[in-house]
This record gives structure tokens, C-alpha cells and sequence, in this order.
């Protein structure tokens, strides 16, 4: 990873979002993290935390102090996504790298389906809305601040943009052995399609950036914890060794490798 990274991490507050937080705060290569929550806050004991209120003059392009700008983001509202994107143009003049951590497999009410019967509308959905749909939405505010990367002498030839977004294997058609999760199968297939199709046209009207999926593998985080009796310990991976996976994949990633769906190890996955 060259230096002087300023991030934009969507889903900053649990599971793997927040520890690719913690690993980014630790990287001195990383000089500024936009992250998001969506109802609250948190409170952390991370050093150099800002208030997102702060007037841009008292931060943009001088202020090192903070590291951290936390901003509240709704993915399933455009007019969240949009604000928010709008206040990181107020501390900064580009973003280098977005990642998209944010994702839903089962709520209060709702498990992965094992057969249709169990289908339920409102669920499928809730799935669409918070599993396919958002990182378009995000793409679609947050091209002007990537584009932007040029004008600020980012040598984007050797150093490109990154546009990641986390999925999973079992979004993966070909790779459908087993059946079930319907509405989990179908958004994640979904948002892999989504990706496929951005970087496509990226590759003709933002050049330079790498739009990326990436399976984490399964990670001891709430979202996995009811589904994790058959997997193998080593199969299961803490949340900070997962964020060290993926941080380590990212920062190989080159212009030639948009529109890949890889894992952990940095290995392709068949669509």
C-alpha cells in the first residue's frame, strides 16, 4: 500500500468492518478514515477520533490530528449515502480506497431459508436492499471524489483506486452445490453482477480504479455465529486475521484485476 491513503469504510462499528478500522488505525500508510455507522455512534477508545460536524476549515488538507471521521449512513437510503459522501467533500479533495462491509444474512425474525416454502417477501427484500443494492448507490455519489485522484497527482498508474464491496462464495452460481439462503444466494449474486457490470464501465469512464468483490471467508462475527458448527477451526477466521486477509489482498490489486471476484487469499472465485 503506498502512503497517504484516505479511505472510505462503509460499515465501521462491527464484525469485519470494524476490524479493518482497527488494522487501517495502526497503518501509518492510512492518513484518513471515513467510517460509517448507521443508528448510533459508537463510543471507542480509538485515539484521533473526529466529530464529522467540525467546520471543513478547521480540517481540510491541514488538520492531522484525526484520523478517524465518523459519519452516520443509512445504505438503504440514497439521500444518507449522498449526505454523507457530501460531508467527506468537505474534509477532503479525493478518496483512494472505498470498502462496503456492510451486509445482512438474518435478522430478529428471519433465518437463510432452507426450502421456498420459508420464503418470505419482505425478507428477500430487506436482503436486496442491504446486500446488492447499496454499493451502486455509492459508486453513484463517490465517482466524482475517485476521479478526483487525478487532479491531486495520485500516480494512479502504479497506485490505483480501489472500489471494494464484501460478498460471499455463496453468491457464486456456479459454486451452488448445496441449495437454501435463497434471499442471501440471490442479493450476494446480485451485487456480484452489479460489480461485474461497474467495472465495465468504469474501465471506459474512470480509468485507473480497481472495482473489486471480495469473499471473506467465514469469520467468528455475529452475522456467521449461528452457522458456524460444521466449519473447521482453521476455516474460521478471527476478525482481525480476516482484516490482515483482506488488507493484505487490496493492497495487491492492480488496474488489470477490476472486475474480479477473489477471496481471502487473493484466489478468483468462478461467477
Amino acid at each position: 500500500m503506498k502512503p497517504n491513503k484516505k479511505v472510505l469504510l462503509i460499515g465501521g462499528t462491527s464484525g469485519i468492518g470494524k476490524a479493518l478500522l482497527e488494522r487501517m488505525l495502526e497503518d501509518h500508510k492510512v492518513e484518513q478514515i471515513f467510517a460509517t455507522y448507521h443508528r448510533r455512534q459508537p463510543i471507542t477508545n480509538y485515539p484521533d477520533i473526529k466529530d464529522p460536524n467540525t467546520k471543513s476549515t478547521d480540517t481540510k488538507n491541514t488538520d492531522t490530528r484525526y484520523k478517524v471521521v465518523w459519519l452516520a449512513m443509512d445504505v438503504t437510503s440514497e439521500p444518507s449515502i449522498e449526505q454523507a459522501i457530501e460531508q467527506i467533500s468537505e474534509h477532503v479533495d479525493h478518496i483512494d480506497w472505498v470498502i462496503n462491509a456492510v451486509g445482512l444474512l438474518h435478522n430478529g425474525s428471519h433465518q437463510p431459508e432452507k426450502a421456498v416454502r420459508q420464503l418470505d417477501p419482505d425478507f428477500f427484500i430487506d436482503n436486496m436492499k442491504v446486500n446488492a443494492l447499496p454499493s451502486l448507490l455509492i459508486a453513484k455519489h463517490i465517482k466524482p471524489l475517485l476521479q478526483a485522484r487525478l487532479k491531486a497527482g495520485v500516480p494512479s498508474e502504479t497506485d490505483p483506486a480501489i472500489y471494494v464491496t464484501i460478498s460471499a462464495r455463496v453468491g457464486s452460481i456456479s459454486d451452488n452445490k448445496l441449495g437454501g439462503w435463497y434471499s442471501y444466494r440471490m442479493s450476494k449474486a446480485a451485487l456480484n453482477m452489479g460489480m461485474k457490470t461497474l467495472s465495465i464501465e468504469w474501465q471506459r469512464s474512470l480509468k485507473n480504479v480497481c472495482v473489486a468483490v471480495m469473499q471473506p471467508g467465514t469469520v467468528d462475527t455475529p452475522l456467521s455465529k449461528p452457522f458456524q458448527t460444521n466449519v473447521p477451526d482453521e476455516k474460521l477466521f478471527q476478525p482481525q486475521q480476516c482484516a490482515d486477509n483482506l488488507l493484505t489482498v487490496l493492497s495487491q490489486l492492480t488496474v488489470e484485476d477490476t472486475g474480479y471476484f477473489v477471496d481471502w487469499a487473493g484466489k478468483p472465485i468462478d461467477w
